[in-house]
């Protein structure tokens, strides 16, 4: 058998000698690391809710069209009961939480968030219970999620939810004003009042998050 050399008129190749090569880990530096301790926590709303499709279906018209429908005559005081329970849920939850939209996400900062999505879910649990729902209710939930964030992200997150709750502030202050009956003037001054609560809640926690 010809031996291995592939350079005429070379030596024949007796071997290779084993090259050491030592791995170093990469140096870390104190600045690089973020510590649970420094990470700003912050809530964030994971809701899945029920709606009156839950109870319908799809039908084929005459001409072909597929349209959906409640199923059954019956069931449209069930549809209602449905809806109704998903208005009350948003309408509460904005009294806690502040929907972003610069970021797509509710958020929250406060405990009574945290215990407002704890009561949400239980009232959801229960209404899907009360209406004959009670097979289908573990798929939907109201669930506050802790989540800890750099303090470069909160800062952008927490500013932008006082940057829009200031003009809803605002935007509200001047329906107040223009407000044509006594009634609709009284439900814009609540409203205004919790969105203020809401502001100042938010607040006092980058003040505090920023010592």
């Amino acid at each position: 058998m010809p031996e291995n050399n592939p350079t005429p008129g070379a030596a024949p190749i007796v071997g290779t000698p084993e090259l050491e090569v030592e791995l170093e880990e990469p140096a870390v530096t104190t600045a690089d690391v973020t510590t649970r301790g420094e990470l700003v926590p912050v809530y964030l709303l994971a809701m899945h809710l029920p709606s009156a499709d839950l109870i319908a279906d799809d039908y084929t018209e005459a001409d072909g069209r597929v349209v959906r429908r409640i199923k059954e005559w019956q069931n449209y005081d069930v549809a209602r009961e449905i809806e109704n329970l998903r208005r009350s849920i948003y309408r509460r939850v904005e009294r806690a939480w502040c929907m972003v939209k610069e970021f797509g996400i509710w958020v929250t900062v406060s405990e009574e968030g945290v215990k407002e999505a704890e009561r949400l879910m239980r009232e959801v649990r229960d209404t899907l219970q009360k209406i004959g729902l009670g097979d289908v209710a573990h798929r939907y939930f109201v669930r506050a999620v802790r989540v800890y964030l750099e303090p470069s992200d909160a800062k952008m997150l927490l500013d932008a939810a006082v940057l829009q709750l200031s003009a809803e502030v605002e935007e509200l202050e001047r329906r107040i004003k223009d407000a044509e009956t006594a009634r609709s003037k009284r439900q814009l001054m609540r409203k205004k009042e919790y969105v203020k609560a809401l502001l100042d809640i938010f607040k006092r926690y980058i003040e505090e998050v920023s010592r």
